[in-house]
């Protein structure tokens, strides 16, 4: 059993394209991942199951910029083929003084970006929306998530989702 305060987030960092935002990033949320499942029950069942569809919808990430910022917007007319890396680095810090370092890496294309009321004296906020094809979540170095959709690879844990689908694809 665990038995323990949690740990807090006492700072972060947004990188886009390799290049660190340090300062004009307010807010970062990340995707949240969820596995298609569809609900199913037959006779004799008691109740409904879901079964795994052997896929994950995408949702968006969204950043939040504290500017209009030159080197976003111009990432707004990226294609397919053409994605970034976007990467959110964060500190975490319970009891004592170890600090946990958690990382969230996508490969991906700004899709959305509300420039907003422009009022004087008032920070600008930029909500951006960035969709993404890879996916990888570290914490401590260790790799927890690690989805390619395009090429079928999905390991969680350490454990390869896809191997036993990829294999009978020949892939």
């Amino acid at each position: 059993m665990e038995r323990r305060a949690p740990k807090m987030l006492v700072d972060y960092a947004w990188y886009q394209d390799g290049i660190g935002l340090i300062g004009l990033v307010s807010k970062v949320k990340l995707p949240p991942l969820n596995r298609v499942v569809e609900e199913y029950i037959a006779g004799g069942m008691v109740g409904a199951i879901k079964i795994d569809m052997g896929a994950i919808e995408t949702d968006d990430l969204e950043v939040t910029l504290a500017e209009p910022n030159p080197s976003t917007i111009k990432m707004f007319g990226l294609t397919n083929g053409d994605e970034k890396p976007f990467t959110f680095r964060a500190a975490y810090k319970g009891a004592g003084s170890q600090v946990d370092k958690f990382k969230v890496q996508v490969y991906g294309r700004v899709i959305g970006l509300e420039l907003g009321d422009l009022e004087r004296k008032k920070l600008t906020e930029v909500p951006c929306k960035i969709t993404w094809t890879q996916f990888k979540m570290e914490y401590n170095g260790e790799v927890l998530i690690d989805i390619d959709l395009i090429s079928g690879k999905e390991v969680i844990g350490g454990v390869d989702r896809r191997a036993g689908i990829n294999a009978a694809l020949g892939l």
